[in-house]
């Protein structure tokens, strides 16, 4: 089959994988001795990376005489690695965060792994199984990281308001603003790639046919609620753009975006159009 990937393909993709890996390596070797080599390491095994990505995806279009993107299990497991993988680029490039690659890199690896594995499935067989499983998990893993952005923005205003009035109560001592904004938006840029992954599965899904949502699925509350959310946390992703947009609001946009992701997973349950 010409969507099969052959020995050439799979040998590109473990040469990705293991570039990735080392940048990951180089990454946390940085804890122990912070060196400008180890960052430059860890940022060119990244930018190497998605340019063997890109390749690869390449090189399996040409094969299979398409260009149209998540058309087999290959494809589309390397195309959901490859945009994780620029998403972190985009993060380090703008607006670095120290350890969002620990998280990032294993996911795009793992992406990577999988491709190889379910490449030689049939894209139907992978449409109900797998791509389901990609839907699910990386919709609750970003619900997760969302929880967290929402515990340290609630945790920020409450330091920040102390502060503000100038009162030093005694009891629990949420630790300082600066890192309780970088855990914020450590956890927002995790959540936000994650949940992106979820609205193009869930996408791909709707315009495939056999959308339990039906043919409004656009309308569904499910669905609007997610958008919003997304649409929520790039404005947190972007806030360190515009100084006067950092802190309070950021915090009070982690919130809200929180409680539109618990709407998110109430109308998943208990509306018979959510399912």
């Amino acid at each position: 089959m010409a969507d099969v990937p052959h020995a050439g393909q799979l040998a590109l993709l473990f040469a990705a994988i293991l570039i990735f890996a080392a940048g990951g390596v180089f990454s946390v070797a940085r804890l122990w001795n912070d060196r400008s080599a180890l960052r430059i390491s860890s940022k060119a095994c990244l930018y190497v990376g998605i340019l063997l990505g890109i390749a690869l995806l390449v090189w399996h279009a040409v094969a299979r005489q398409s260009w149209v993107p998540l058309d087999d299990n290959f494809d589309a497991m390397v195309w959901l690695a490859l945009l994780l993988a620029l998403f972190l680029a985009y993060i380090q490039a703008t607006r670095p965060l120290r350890g969002i690659d620990w998280f990032v890199t294993p996911i795009v690896i793992g992406l990577l792994v999988a491709a190889a594995v379910f490449g030689r499935t049939k894209p139907h067989d992978y449409l109900r199984t797998t791509w389901s499983w990609v839907h699910l998990m990386t919709a609750f893993g970003g619900a997760a990281a969302f929880a967290v952005a929402g515990a340290s923005g609630a945790m920020y205003l409450i330091v920040n308001h102390r502060l503000r009035s100038k009162r030093l109560t005694p009891g629990v001592q949420f630790g300082s603003l600066e890192r309780l904004e970088r855990l914020m938006l450590l956890a927002v840029s995790l959540g936000f790639a994650l949940l992106t992954i979820g609205l193009i599965t869930g996408l791909v899904r709707a315009l495939r046919g056999g959308n339990p949502l039906g043919h409004a699925w656009y309308a569904q509350p499910k669905v609007l609620l997610t958008f919003v959310a997304w649409i929520v946390y790039a404005l947190i992703l972007h806030s360190p753009i515009n100084p006067s947009f950092r802190g309070r609001r950021t915090a009070m946009l982690s919130v809200v975006g929180f409680v539109l992701m618990i709407g998110v997973l109430i109308a998943v349950q208990w509306m018979p159009a959510g399912r």
